[in-house]
């Protein structure tokens, strides 16, 4: 008894013998298939990242290496999805995968941290600004009494942080921070006496801050 095909288009039933289907014309078999679904057969796509793969390794120790290198690239995608998520960070942050090759370890955070060290860099090389004194001010600070601020100088890392006491003085607004070519002078005014320092550094000014009548400055060490 001939066995019944079934036509994949049209479901009707289609004899043994049959090259096409008696009802829709549509080519049965695997050449049909073929027609239906394209070059490559049902699954008309194909990954990026096992291509790759595929051409670098091959064999039974390549299929062990493609697969590898796919979840890799696959956990590195969801890393930087991650990140991205978080525009407020301006720090790459590190991913925990670790890649071996030929027994050695790959370093996958040299190349972020390096950008964002880059990043970090021009962002500091933005000279900064800093407010001048008033006419006012500047008549005030003439009549006072002058007297040197006591300092203190600490280097952190690639940092050098001065620290400038000046009891009385109640706000930035009443301190002036001028760079000359070979020092920095310091100028405040307090209710009953001015201060008056020069520091002898010539390094950029990166960052400074004011509170409770202490000034902290932060230099760019060599």
């Amino acid at each position: 008894m001939f066995s019944k095909k079934t036509c994949q288009r049209c479901g009707k039933k289609t004899g043994k013998g049959n090259n096409f289907c008696p009802s829709c014309g549509f080519p049965l078999g695997k050449k049909g298939k073929k027609e239906e679904f394209g070059m490559l057969g049902e699954n008309d796509s194909f990954n990026e990242t096992d291509m790759i793969s595929n051409s670098l390794f091959g064999g039974m120790m390549g299929n062990v290496m493609n697969k590898m290198i796919s979840n890799t690239m696959r956990m590195l995608e969801k890393e930087m999805r991650m990140s991205k998520q978080s525009p407020t960070n301006n720090n790459f942050p590190k991913t925990k995968i670790k890649l071996m090759i030929n027994g050695k370890e790959v370093d996958l955070n040299s190349g972020m941290q390096k950008q964002g060290e880059n990043k970090k860099e021009k962002q500091e090389s933005v000279p900064l600004r800093f407010k001048k004194f008033s006419k006012e001010q500047i008549k005030k600070f003439s009549k006072l009494n002058k007297k040197e601020p006591k300092t203190e100088l600490r280097r952190i890392a690639d940092k050098i942080i001065y620290e400038i006491e000046m009891p009385g003085v109640e706000s930035i607004e009443n301190v002036t921070i001028t760079p000359l070519e070979s020092s920095i002078e310091l100028k405040a005014i307090a209710e009953e006496k001015a201060y008056s320092k020069s520091i002898p550094l010539n390094l950029p000014i990166i960052g400074y801050e004011f509170s409770k009548g202490l000034l902290v400055l932060e230099f760019k060490g060599n």
